[in-house]
């Protein structure tokens, strides 16, 4: 039974809308409206820059080289705003680009595929993640506080979500190759002292760790094409370096840079990088077991000192209890 009173608290009854609610559900309408509009623009260019490539390519004999056109799906429409935004805006600056195609490197991606990708997918999150924040404060209608709190927050999360996954694929990706350069440092001192060159010894390890250690396999297979394709070997060397972002492959590259340029006996300077880099991770090891005793100091308190004090102490309080409830 409803009373009178009751109607200064009613919402409509379930029988119609808000005002605001109305005004969510046209702003949904029309962002939806402006996705669809501008994966069909999106698709459209694409469509027609395969065909230009095509063109060019048996016109010309150019060949085409891998564009969003070649990517299918959702990874497509990522890839041509990211190079709509690469080419024709000018939001990011060079440095900043620069740093982004850095940080894709060192994940273990290629810069040029993964670049445009990465910025399609900061400008939808930007866009998708605020809108999110706005749908949640329209349905759940939080106090104000919390509306300001949703919305602030949503903007960064949407900046730096590309960036976060980024730095979770590159974490595992540095880990491997900080575990196979070692490795893979011992394999070619024995390949050198075996009597293969350079290119044929890094060929042969990246062969023979293909199983073992994948990234790092990798990273000598790019450094081998570099030097087989770049007329500097130089250059291949310093790209090597910056594109690892381990200290050990910088390491690696300064040392083939200075035995290029003097001479110096490859197998002597393995070697000798070698045995620096297995030392170093022994001082670590070191380094990591001297910090254990203090980080057990807080688990020993609360989990191991109150069981030591019951089993020890609770049989001697149990029976200085029972005596003075027996008195």
């Amino acid at each position: 039974m409803r009373y009178l009173d009751h109607a200064a608290h009613d919402r409509g009854g379930g029988k119609g809308m808000t005002p605001n609610q109305w005004i969510a559900i046209l702003f949904i309408a029309g962002a939806a409206s402006c996705a669809l509009i501008t994966a069909f623009l999106l698709l459209s260019e694409a469509r027609h820059r395969e065909l230009e490539t095509r063109v060019m390519t048996v016109a010309h004999g150019v060949l085409p080289d891998y564009r969003a056109v070649h990517l299918g799906g959702f990874r497509g429409i990522l890839f041509a705003i990211g190079d709509r935004i690469l080419k024709r805006t000018r939001i990011y600056s060079q440095k900043e680009i620069a740093g982004l195609e850095g940080m894709i490197a060192a994940s273990g991606l290629n810069p040029r595929r993964a670049l445009p990708i990465v910025l399609g997918g900061k400008m939808l999150l930007m866009a998708l993640i605020p809108l999110s924040a706005i749908l949640y404060c329209y349905i759940f209608t939080p106090s104000m506080l919390t509306r300001i709190i949703v919305i602030a927050i949503s903007v960064p999360v949407g900046m730096l979500g590309p960036d976060a996954i980024l730095g979770l694929i590159r974490r595992p990706y540095v880990a491997a190759l900080q575990r196979g350069i070692i490795d893979a440092l011992d394999l070619l001192v024995v390949c050198s002292e075996a009597g293969l060159g350079l290119e044929s010894a890094l060929e042969r390890v990246a062969k023979e760790m293909q199983h073992s250690n994948r990234p790092t396999a990798a990273a000598l297979s790019a450094l081998l094409d570099e030097l087989r394709v770049l007329p500097d070997r130089r250059e291949a060397f310093a790209n090597f370096g910056k594109r690892s972002g381990v200290d050990g492959m910088q390491r690696l590259a300064t040392m083939l840079v200075q035995s290029l340029t003097y001479g110096t006996p490859l197998a002597e300077a393995l070697r000798a990088v070698a045995a620096e880099l297995r030392r170093e991770r022994m001082i670590k090891l070191e380094e990591r077991a001297s910090k254990l005793p203090a980080k057990l100091v807080l688990p020993l308190i609360v989990f191991i000192l109150p069981c030591l004090v019951i089993v020890l102490v609770g049989s001697s309080f149990l029976r200085l209890f029972d005596a003075l409830a027996a008195h």
